[in-house]
Formats: structure tokens, sequence, C-alpha cells
């Protein structure tokens, strides 16, 4: 079938791709720039914010990642010029997401190898992202059950940078439910076959925010923290999920998986 080269995508651009972000990667470890630092005050608490490279390079490795994203995806006859926005999200989240944990490994060895790691976990992204576009590609299922574990993964490596790293609850929030709020996104309008679901997102936004904060002042190491952020997120995403299907489900059957979830994530958190 013609059909059948569109399976994959072009090896050649996904490698390009993929080894600009890897150099975007390092770049902190051979540019220095001074920082600058300016505070704000937000009801009556003045806030330092730092502005240094390490920051301009995260803006750089989301915006770059999103427009290879969407120059790879063009290509892909299923879409013949639709907005291809929803496969931006997850390799956006996944280049960030890397970065912050491979920048807490020392300059080196080590380095490299988790760099590289890296990159080809975000050609795998790329790859599932692609399949998924035509419900027909052979390989649908598995990318699609592989871009939702790679979402929850991310979210739960996320959740224990931002708390092994100490960092300030009015970043850490919005930082945790923005992250909540795109899986949710991206997760929820794959298994619906293109229907958006801005309500979950937004309510995942604001609820894994209100949990993010309470669970801050809790005596949880950074792995628990993670547990128990990541088990609502995926409750949500098993909610919203019953409820767009609610017609042939009972009320019981809507609530009891999401919270056997629950039960079980924060479980956990609490014995480790």
């Amino acid at each position: 079938m013609q059909g059948d080269k569109y399976h994959f995508p072009n090896l050649d651009n996904i490698s390009v791709l993929a080894a600009t972000i890897l150099l975007a990667y390092a770049l902190t470890h051979f540019v220095s720039l001074s920082l600058t630092e300016f505070e704000i005050q937000v009801a009556g608490v003045y806030l330092p914010i730092t502005l240094n490279f390490s920051t301009m390079i995260a803006v750089l490795i989301t915006g770059l990642t999103a427009t290879g994203a969407a120059w790879l995806f063009h290509e892909h006859p299923g879409l013949e010029g639709e907005i291809s926005v929803q496969h931006w999200l997850l390799p956006s989240l996944t280049a960030l997401v890397l970065w912050l944990t491979v920048e807490q490994v020392p300059f080196g060895g080590q380095w490299w190898v988790a760099a590289s790691l890296s990159s080809v976990v975000l050609v795998l992204v790329l790859m599932a992202e692609y399949m998924v576009v035509d419900d027909s590609n052979p390989y649908y299922i598995p990318a699609s059950i592989g871009i939702t574990a790679i979402a929850l993964t991310l979210y739960f490596i996320l959740a224990i940078a931002l708390h092994s790293a100490e960092v300030r609850l009015f970043f850490r929030v919005p930082a945790l439910g923005l992250a909540a709020g795109l899986v949710l996104l991206r997760v929820i309008h794959l298994r619906a076959h293109g229907e958006w679901a801005l309500g979950p997102a937004l309510l995942g936004v604001l609820l894994i925010g209100e949990l993010a904060c309470g669970f801050h002042y809790w005596p949880l190491d950074s792995v628990s923290f993670g547990i128990a952020l990541s088990g609502p997120v995926y409750a949500l995403i098993e909610l919203s999920e019953n409820l767009l299907d609610s017609e042939s489900k009972t009320l019981v059957q809507i609530i009891v998986g999401p919270a056997v979830v629950l039960i079980i994530a924060w479980g956990l958190a609490v014995l480790l």
C-alpha cells in the first residue's frame, strides 16, 4: 500500500530534531550568561525571580520541540493541513522534563549517557505520536498505550524533580497543575478519538494544584510526593473517560475504577 511508508516518520527528520534538542541540552555547559534578578509583589509578598541561561534554555527546548514536531507531522497524509497541536503537547513536555532530569546529573560521561538516553526517549515519543495520527496504523494500539504510560511517567518524574530540588511553592504549584492539565488534555483527546476535554483538563489544573499545595506540607519524600500526585492524575483520566461513555455504564462503574486508583496510589505514598 502507498500509505505503508507513513506508518513511521521520516527517520532523517526525526534524527535531526533529536540531535538539535540534544545540542540545546548541552548549551548550558558551554555558554554562560550573567544572572538577571528582579522581584515581583503578589498580595504583599515579595518574590525574587532569577532569570538565567538555564531558564532561557528551558523555554528554547519547549519551543524548539513544538516547532520540530509541527514540522515532522506536516508531511503526514492523515493530517492534510489540519491543526496538529495535540501531537506537540507530549513531545514538548517530554523534552522539558527530561532536560530538568538530565541537569541533575554532574556534567561528564554520565551526563552524556543520560542526555543520549533522553534523546532516545524523545524519538520514541515522536514516533508514537506519529503512529496515532491514523487509527488504521497497525501500531496504533501499542503506540496509544505507550503515550499514556509515558505521559504519566513524565508527570511522576516532574513531581519528583521539583520536590527534590525544593522549588518554592509559588512556582511548584502552577508547574504541577499546568503539567497535569496538559497530560489530561493529551491522554483524554487520544482516548476519546479527537474530543478536546477542556473541562476535565481545567479541573485537573485546579485540583492537582490544590493537592500539590497540601502535600507540600506533609512529611513525604520525593518519590512518595510523586506517587501521591500521579495517582489523582490517572484517576481523573479514568473518571473523564468513564463520564464520556456514561450512557453504557452505571454510576458505580464510573466511580469504582478511579477510586481504586486513588486508594492504591495514596496507600503506596504513605507506606513508602
